[in-house]
């Protein structure tokens, strides 16, 4: 079905079809991981990345960079030489195989790429704390691990590697409704109760680009931004947190870049994992605009009655789970 839905998507009837209807739309694509050759990390696959492009360019869809899509699209004047549709994408977590598997492909198109990094995981001072949670189930002895949180039993039990996969993605969705310090107290008391060590640094699978590698990748085209200090939801943290994690963590990638990005992405980037506050809090460190993870197509707002901060939640749609939804999604 997948395969389906890019190959309708690269049809040039089907880019005209979507491209009739008056304003400018603009989709942004949200990746992750990228899938590596000996299938030891999951994640997008690098053929449909590449068969994706091709059809785009096939079809002269225009590909556009995150901050160039958002200064146009909100500039009356500028909006009028932006095609009527075009797609930017962007990459979240800044974990290695992007420069390793992605980039080759993004820049046999000549394709814009914003990505968004932690600081605090580059700099070697956590790792994510989902990861650390598939490290833990993938390195239990047990295949059945239970403690409490907030006077609730959670009881995890797998007999393969599919059924611990959605254990796991069970709890890490659970784990975003919860305080964030909770939620690292959880995890550390699951590394106990697994007699699973969690130290740093991450275990290779988990390993995120070093600033050096950052640099080297801008120097190529590449541009990036930030992401939170540790990637919580913001929304679980506390004012003082939340704050921090977005203040420091767009100073810390001004300071060790070139060029950065103005773009801030959040953490997770559900409606309800950030708010009022956390707009505040991206201005105050002088973003232009910020990423979330609504799945909608950004329109241009001339002409109609828009929500004045739509910069500051900036809709994307995940890569591939949602192309096949290409022909309502451009007519919302």
């Amino acid at each position: 079905m997948k395969a389906v839905a890019l190959n309708v998507m690269a049809q040039p009837w089907f880019v005209r079809m979507l491209s009739v209807r008056g304003g400018a739309r603009c989709a942004f694509l949200m990746l992750h991981r990228f899938r590596s050759p000996d299938g030891d990390v999951t994640g997008h696959d690098p053929e449909r990345l590449r068969d994706l492009l091709a059809g785009l360019r096939r079809s002269r869809v225009a590909v556009i960079s995150a901050a160039d899509a958002i200064a146009t699209i909100g500039d009356p004047d500028r909006c009028r030489s932006l095609p009527r549709l075009s797609v930017v994408f962007t990459v979240d977590d800044g974990y290695a195989d992007l420069v390793e598997i992605g980039e080759p492909i993004f820049a046999e198109f000549d394709c814009p790429v914003t990505a968004f990094v932690v600081p605090g995981v580059v700099d070697g001072h956590c790792w994510f704390w989902w990861d650390q949670i598939d490290w833990i189930m993938r390195q239990a002895t047990a295949h059945t691990l239970s403690l409490e949180l907030q006077q609730q039993r959670i009881t995890l039990h797998w007999t393969d590697a599919i059924s611990r996969h959605h254990e796991k993605n069970r709890l890490i969705e659970w784990l975003k409704t919860v305080e964030h310090d909770l939620l690292l107290q959880f995890v550390a008391e699951l590394a106990r109760v697994a007699d699973v060590s969690v130290a740093i640094p991450a275990p290779a699978r988990y390993r995120v680009l070093d600033w050096n590698q950052l640099r080297a990748a801008e120097g190529r085209g590449m541009r990036f931004g930030a992401h939170s200090m540790t990637h919580p939801v913001l929304s679980q943290c506390s004012a003082e947190q939340s704050a921090y994690e977005i203040g420091e963590s767009v100073r810390r990638v001004r300071q060790e870049l070139a060029a950065p990005s103005t773009v801030f992405c959040y953490p997770n980037g559900r409606a309800q994992d950030f708010g009022m506050r956390e707009k505040a809090a991206v201005r105050a460190a002088g973003q232009t605009a910020a990423l979330g993870t609504t799945p909608a197509v950004l329109r241009s707002p001339v002409g109609r009655s828009v929500d004045p901060d739509w910069r500051l939640d900036v809709p994307r749609f995940p890569f591939v789970e949602h192309l096949g939804k290409v022909n309502s999604f451009f007519s919302r």
